[in-house]
């Protein structure tokens, strides 16, 4: 259904955007005041101050933070234009110029210098602050499209560690203790690092679920140049750990406890420990990765390890640390390091230029608005200024393509392979939603050589009963990785009606370069009934796709509503026009956004004389969640799921054109709604006013963990902002259940603040509005399934 545009005022969004807490009085502040932050390029170095109105860098630190790790729901927006902006005029707050910042733009690399003065509470804002956002951003407008722009940090501790020098040694650190053994897979990702050195003449080693003592004495003995960390961060590992206990009768004695000596919202590393999990601090990390040795890099392929681990590690003597912002898909982290580590292991080791290239080929690989955001390279050392005469030394490698032709059919595997895992279980609703079958398909190029193989061919087909849906694309492959992260097949209608049960099914995979055979076979997996749906971290984002605002039931019933909305508006030629009725000079118009929903919930109570069911059968606790219900077949019933009863009253306010929300928590799911366009416009900025209530910023606590995957899928990071939204009569949850019980409408409200006030519970809120602008749209099966 087409979203009508917003009938909403024009507001001025740059000064919304631009919190007066980023400035302080003027009248305290007469004179310019050095920020201890200097951009280099490779012509010039700026240096920052402030003139009055002063920047507060802290504040503007906690802000943009959120804000960037919020980007996926204002990025393809108007807001990203804004945002633009703000970031420009955060610059020149800090004396940038318009001339030295039209330098930056145009520098093809930046780095952000910072001094390190022995304690993490002195100067972390300028530390934690997403530089590579704020500069990408504020420069976009004055950079051609295709003109990339890389930022580095340089954290000026006074002396610097050794560079990299070849032989390389390398140490691999895998780590999942405890309850986290098994969340994720490492062997691709050893592989995959391992490649890249096994022709340098280099040494390797690793540590599986090490203790802290155990990595500094590795560290002592092997001596390695670099050292590559996998494993779970402090956040994702105390969120998995808080889910797996909610779920169980007995609570986790590894989920950390407050007062046990451990934040569970600062950064670190999770180690196996005496009592399972080690929840290492920045502090104790560096000490043990500098214990006897100092490494010339460390690469931190972990979550929120940019902003706090990465530069005290380096704080501590390590000459190069790679970490990530936030959340990053692991193929294009996988991907990353390779690039990274064959640019390394080319004689002489550079690292800003490794860095530059890799950052590079994965922004063109990932098809996600990465714009200056994701990975972070801190350094000791100035790498700007001394990279440009390392360069020249280096030298010039060409890619030139190279044909199948030239390959013997016995020697092809030596030049090329196919590495893959497909989803084994195929959620209906996304692949209605033209979404991956696999969750890595990546070419390997396995001979060390810069030879762009041309011509590749790769077809996918997904069979179902008599019917088979194909993916077929020819690409040229650049060494020595090339991630395919868009393989989907078309489905038909006649498919979609046909699977009412889970069904084993097959998916063949043929991968060709000219007449050599790379790849051909077939594997089995369970394509789900259209109809279910699997609250899991992966799934529950396509759970829009079975809100149904053309379901016969739902469109029936807003008729009947029509009745009841003309006596609740005491006005005979009322009827459901959204948010037309609400106007921003008056805000005590929004009761008529809140009568057209009370109107619905009548109609449903009095008409349709709902009960409670449980869950269908699924056949699977493990692997199926639930069979969800349509509208018609909940008004056939006269009965549904607290889920079923969360979206199909989302239909019925999506169909007046009333933005609707649905709110998850551990056990439960209930329905939302915004009140006025404005108060939605705002929540999609991502910049609200109050967010020194709603991130806590110091020097140990600035991260935001669970960073948000998708634009509609808000996950706990957001829980705070949609509180206050709520608390501001902006949002109003709304509990569904009470359907059931013939309950009246403010009563179901107020039943739906209680749900949201155990923060603990709280997983996700879905905006159905953003989703639908992400064409992620309803399932092919209205009032005709039964």
């Amino acid at each position: 259904m087409a979203r009508k545009k917003s009938t909403r005022s024009k507001k001025n969004t740059e000064s919304t955007l631009a919190s007066d807490a980023l400035r302080s009085s003027p009248a305290s502040k007469s004179r310019t005041q050095a920020i201890p932050v200097q951009f280099h390029t490779p012509l010039q170095t700026v240096e920052l101050e402030t003139r009055p109105p002063a920047v507060n860098l802290a504040q503007a630190a906690m802000e943009w933070t959120y804000v960037v790790r919020s980007r996926l729901r204002w990025a393809a927006t108007d807001a990203a234009k804004q945002q633009r902006k703000v970031a420009a005029g955060l610059l020149e707050d800090m004396g940038v110029n318009r001339d030295e910042l039209v330098a930056l733009a145009r520098a093809g690399i930046v780095e952000v210098s910072t001094q390190w003065v022995g304690e993490e509470e002195s100067g972390w804002p300028a530390r934690v602050l997403p530089w590579e956002y704020v500069v990408t951003a504020a420069t976009a407008d004055l950079r051609g499209k295709d003109q990339s722009l890389t930022v580095i940090r340089h954290l000026d501790r006074g002396t610097a560690a050794p560079a990299l020098r070849s032989p390389l040694r390398v140490l691999f650190v895998c780590s999942e203790p405890g309850a986290l053994k098994g969340r994720y897979v490492f062997d691709s990702e050893r592989a995959l690092v391992q490649s890249q050195f096994n022709n340098a003449g280099g040494a390797w080693d690793e540590l599986n679920n090490p203790t802290i003592e155990e990595l500094q004495q590795k560290i002592a003995a092997f001596k390695p140049s670099i050292v590559h960390l996998a494993g779970f961060d402090s956040h994702e590992a105390v969120e998995i750990l808080a889910r797996a206990s909610l779920q169980t009768t007995t609570p986790s004695d590894e989920v950390p406890e407050a007062g046990a000596g451990i934040d569970s919202r600062a950064d670190g590393y999770v180690l196996a420990g005496a009592s399972g999990l080690d929840f290492v601090s920045p502090e104790r990390l560096g000490q043990a990765l500098t214990f006897g040795h100092r490494p010339s890099l460390v690469s931190l392929n972990i979550r929120n390890s940019a902003a706090r681990v990465a530069p005290q590690l380096v704080a501590a003597g390590v000459s190069a640390v790679i970490g990530f912002q936030d959340f990053f898909e692991d193929p294009l982290a996988e991907f990353f390091f390779t690039i990274l580590y064959r640019e390394l292991s080319i004689a002489p080791p550079n690292v800003r230029d490794a860095f530059q290239q890799a950052w590079i080929r994965t922004r063109e690989q990932s098809g996600r608005p990465t714009q200056g955001t994701g990975i972070v390279l801190w350094s000791d050392t100035r790498q700007v200024v001394q990279a440009a005469a390392q360069r020249k030394k280096k030298a010039v490698r060409e890619e030139k393509p190279f044909l199948p032709g030239a390959v013997p059919a016995g020697e092809v595997h030596e030049w090329i392979n196919l590495e893959m895992e497909p989803v084994k279980d195929l959620n209906y609703s996304m692949l209605h939603n033209k979404r991956p079958l696999f969750k890595r398909f990546q070419l390997k190029c396995t001979k060390q050589t810069t030879t762009v193989l041309r011509g590749v061919n790769v077809k996918v087909a997904l069979s179902v009963g008599e019917e088979t849906a194909v993916f077929e694309r020819t690409l040229d492959v650049r060494p020595p990785l090339q991630n395919i992260p868009d393989i989907f097949v078309p489905l038909t209608s006649s498919i979609t009606r046909s699977v009412h049960e889970s069904v084993q099914t097959s998916l063949f995979v043929e991968v060709t370069w000219g007449d050599h055979v790379i790849h051909r076979d077939t594997t089995s997996v369970r394509l789900i009934p259209v109809d279910q749906w699997r609250d899991s971290d992966e799934d529950r984002k396509w759970l829009p796709s079975f809100v149904f605002p053309r379901d016969p039931t739902v469109t029936n019933l807003v008729d009947v509503a029509q009745r009841y909305v003309r006596v609740l508006r005491d006005d005979p030629a009322a009827g459901f026009d959204g948010y037309q009725s609400f106007d921003p000079k008056r805000p005590d118009s929004v009761s008529e956004v809140d009568l057209q929903v009370q109107a619905i919930w009548s109609a449903i109570v009095h008409e349709l004389r709902l009960g409670y069911i449980n869950p269908p059968p699924g056949y699977s606790s493990e692997l199926d969640s639930q069979r969800l219900r349509t509208p018609s077949m909940i008004a056939r019933s006269h009965s549904g799921t607290c889920i079923d009863l969360a979206l199909f009253f989302a239909s019925c306010l999506e169909l007046v054109d009333i933005y609707p929300v649905v709110f998850l928590l551990e056990a439960h799911a209930f329905p939302g709604y915004w009140r006025a366009s404005d108060y939605h416009q705002a929540f999609t900025e991502a910049h609200p006013l109050g967010i020194q209530d709603i991130v806590r910023a110091d020097s140990t606590t600035t991260s935001v963990s669970g960073a948000q995957r998708e634009a509609w899928l808000l996950g706990k990071a957001t829980y705070d902002e949609i509180v206050q939204y709520v608390n501001a009569g902006k949002l109003v949850p709304l509990e569904t259940v009470r359907l059931t019980e013939n309950c009246g409408f403010w009563e179901a409200i107020d039943a739906g603040r209680d749900n949201l006030r155990p923060k603990r519970e709280f997983a996700a809120m879905i905006d159905i509005a953003l989703a639908r602008e992400n064409q992620v749209t309803p399932l092919p099966i209205l009032g005709d399934n039964s």
